[in-house]
């Protein structure tokens, strides 16, 4: 939940018509969004998670004025051009390596519009900067900086200057130390020799990110009328978006937005980049989503209410720009709601469909449920393992070469997770070392789902499901975890014949796909010494791994 809090007075001086508190409350139902409390001129509002360009009034001002058509169209606001020049040096790649920056001039700074901006710098820090982890921000007076402006990092030894709130000056460390905001955010650079730093070009510090800013250049009072704001993070993304949203709220203060060169190397950008998107939306699929009869010049009526401008109507597709605040839209889905909150929600009369069903549990789960109680009954107890997992697991430690599998992005912010599961044994191995200071036998099975890379799928990958068998205690062998391969194919009533392999995971000779007729389910087998050593597991462990959707699609 995201609570927005402003005024009902500025909120109607944004607003291009006078609108009652009624009406505002009941606009924003309609956007899905909700008038949370009112005390005086006071007001609350809480806004979709999801919408981040509408944590600031002004842009929850711009999303009422094309929603009540106080506007035509969505206008992108204007960006001057300038020779301003943000560097960010190679030393900060290791620790966070990107930074955005802007420059906005002739705001008046009045106490109601610094309160504001401390607000908005701390809730988008909290909620779409992940408490300064993916986006931290800066604001500083331009007046006191001598450009070009570095990101860089340095030891934190070599780092001194008065920190924001304080009138003393202090290293990079003791600011972790002893500033409250340091001693907060202070595990953000847990574990770096090095921290990063902004600077101008007369080596002063603007900031040390994402902890805090400097009290000379990093204090706006009532004299500062022009700033330069900036922000670091793991993601150039995120950032420009939140740049994006920024500058728009600055240019909605009455301030000019000037353009900051962003040297990264060879590689050079402008920011802000007011980056819009496209995307070609029909009505039958609208229609299809939402469960309407709409029509082509339904939606190009709809879809400028929130914000899209129409770009082409060609046959039955409808091309719209996305504004470049609206970071919420990822999909042709996205759209068709926004459709929907167009056209009303309340509008939309529920109907019954003309169909009389009565509700089962799906055949495959009862399958997958009768496995398990068979296991069970067998003296099998169930383990449950993380998705999440990493490559070394995976395939370093099992002895096998790494094969296709979904990764993760590099910005994952634990390192120990690099890619979603391909196969399920290593992480039960990684179950069983866990508690391998208990006693044994450790006889355990698990039903999970490991994910694939597949092109033709619309994510690019699909879900299998999947049973893992493993029998681990001194006076194991093949023939034990075979005996139970026997009762689940006895059980389901199937049969099948195992032809023996050469896998990295097990021992020679003592491995084998499975297999029901001519198709491939699965692999058993007794897991290698090597294996085992790699894992520091000292007891012999002997495993199986079944696909149960081909199985079940075989069942008859």
């Amino acid at each position: 939940m995201v609570i927005v809090d402003t005024s009902f007075k500025k909120l109607q001086g944004l607003v291009k018509k006078k609108i009652s508190l009624e009406e505002l409350e009941e606009t924003l139902v309609d956007l899905g969004m909700e008038l949370d409390e009112v005390e005086g001129d006071e007001i609350k509002i809480e806004i979709t998670a999801e919408r981040v360009d509408l944590i600031t009034p002004e842009g929850l001002a711009r999303a009422i004025n094309s929603y009540k058509g106080f506007v035509k169209k969505y206008e992108e606001i204007k960006i001057n051009k300038s020779k301003y020049v943000h560097k960010i040096d190679s030393s900060v790649k290791k620790y966070r390596p990107f930074t955005r920056s802007f420059v906005v001039k002739g705001v008046d700074f009045d106490d109601e519009n610094i309160k504001s901006l401390m607000w908005i710098q701390e809730k988008l820090h909290d909620t779409y900067g992940r408490k300064r982890k993916k986006v931290a921000i800066g604001v500083y007076d331009l007046s006191k900086i001598n450009f070009p402006v570095t990101y860089c990092a340095k030891k934190p030894e070599l780092i001194n200057f008065v920190p924001l709130g304080m009138r003393e000056e202090l290293s990079g460390m003791k600011i972790l130390q002893r500033h409250p905001t340091g001693r907060d955010y202070a595990h953000l650079l847990e574990g770096s020799d090095k921290f990063p730093l902004q600077i101008d070009n007369n080596s002063e510090v603007l900031s040390m990110p994402p902890i805090i800013n400097s009290a000379r250049l990093g204090k706006i009072d009532s004299e500062t009328e022009d700033i330069f704001v900036e922000c670091t993070g793991p993601s150039e993304e995120a950032l420009d978006d939140v740049m994006n949203i920024l500058a728009t709220m600055f240019n909605d203060w009455g301030g000019k937005i000037f353009s900051v060169e962003i040297k990264d190397g060879k590689k050079s950008v402008n920011c802000p980049n007011l980056k819009k998107g496209k995307r070609k939306i029909t009505a039958n699929l609208v229609n299809k989503l939402i469960g309407l009869n709409l029509k082509t010049k339904d939606l190009v009526k709809f879809l400028p209410k929130m914000q899209y401008n129409v770009s082409t109507v060609k046959g039955e597709g409808v091309t719209v720009e996305i504004p470049s605040v609206r970071t919420d839209v990822w999909h042709e889905v996205d759209i068709a709601d926004d459709v929907a909150r167009a056209y009303g929600y309340n509008n939309i009369k529920p109907t019954l469909p003309n169909v009389s069903t009565i509700g089962e549990r799906l055949p495959f789960n009862i399958f997958v449920e009768d496995l398990c109680n068979l296991l069970v009954g067998r003296g099998l107890v169930e383990v449950k393992t993380f998705a999440l997992t990493n490559h070394q697991d995976q395939y370093v430690k099992m002895d096998i070469k790494e094969s296709e599998h979904v990764a993760l992005g590099k910005n994952t912010e634990d390192k120990g997770l690099s890619m979603v599961r391909s196969w399920l044994i290593p992480e039960v191995i990684k179950s069983l070392v866990a508690n391998r200071n208990k006693e044994y036998p450790h006889n355990v099975f698990e039903v999970g789902i490991v994910v694939h890379p597949d092109k033709k799928a619309d994510v690019k990958s699909r879900n299998v499901e999947k049973l893992v068998c493993g029998l681990c205690e001194e006076k194991i062998d093949f023939t034990q975890i075979k005996q139970v391969l026997d009762g689940v194919f006895s059980f389901i009533g199937l049969e099948y014949s195992i032809n023996e392999v050469e896998h990295g995971s097990f021992i020679s000779g003592r491995a084998g796909n499975v297999y029901v007729g001519k198709e491939e389910v699965g692999i058993i087998g007794e897991v290698s010494p090597q294996v085992l050593d790699n894992w520091g597991l000292a007891m012999p462990l002997a495993a199986l791994e079944l696909d149960l959707r081909k199985i079940f699609s075989l069942v008859k």
